[in-house]
């Protein structure tokens, strides 16, 4: 319970202030910072399921803060949710005429697999630390997109169930359970670095976890997306 009240006091005052101060590199390194300390303990600890559980509960009080945010001060989050303009237009022409990477496997593969090979890079050789702050600005840009889609939408209702889609849900399960495993990883390392054997083993159960998730992401987004787009077209209208 107290880990509760600290990581929903935590993304409301860190959402606030990086709204307050205005810069926009701000608010990803904010975000993150709320849940590292309770991953990072529990990761040291051997306490996996917990570091994987409490990284899903803060990911989705993260949404509700920026959604929140995000329809309260839209002008203020524009300029504050790096790529949040940018990709909400990418995502309106999509659903308006089907262009675009989202519904094509060669265009969205490479950047999902560039993505992917970015965080495993800085999960270990940063101990998850700054893979978190990259994965925090994909998750606020993607819940300004999902708030502005319901605010143009002649159907909210129905934009506000389609607006997060399942492959996403699947990629960031994946990738908490990538950091999860690489940041055991990395903590093993620094500790033969140091001269000693470490203690635990690698947790591979998480990382077959996390690349299972970040492919099952991609076929479903490969299989779903056309199908996806012409539901969120009747959404919008």
């Amino acid at each position: 319970m107290i880990i509760v009240i600290f990581l929903v006091i935590g993304v409301i005052l860190s959402t606030t202030a990086s709204f307050i101060f205005g810069i926009p590199w701000l608010m990803p390194i904010f975000g993150a910072a709320v849940p590292y300390p309770i991953f990072f303990l529990h990761v040291r600890r051997q306490q996996y399921k917990g570091a994987f559980w409490w990284m899903l509960v803060w990911g989705v009080l993260q949404s509700i803060a920026v959604i929140v945010a995000t329809t309260t001060a839209p002008q203020t989050a524009a300029k504050n949710i790096l790529r949040g303009p940018s990709y909400t237009t990418e995502m309106l022409h999509w659903i308006r005429t089907g262009e675009g990477s989202e519904g094509s496997l060669s265009l969205f593969l490479p950047e999902h697999l560039l993505y992917y090979g970015i965080f495993c890079i800085l999960c270990v050789v940063t101990l998850s630390s700054v893979a978190l702050i990259f994965a925090t600005w994909m998750l606020n840009y993607m819940n300004f997109y999902v708030t502005e889609l319901v605010r143009v939408s002649a159907k909210p209702w129905l934009a506000a169930i389609l607006g997060w889609y399942p492959w996403s849900i699947l990629r960031i399960i994946g990738f908490i359970a990538t950091a999860v495993a690489l940041a055991a990883l990395g903590l093993n390392l620094v500790t033969r670095i140091r001269g000693e054997v470490p203690k635990s083993p690698f947790p591979k159960t998480y990382m077959l976890i996390g690349i299972g998730f970040v492919i099952a992401d991609i076929v479903v987004k490969a299989v779903l997306a056309p199908i996806w787009q012409k539901l969120l077209l009747s959404a919008l209208g």
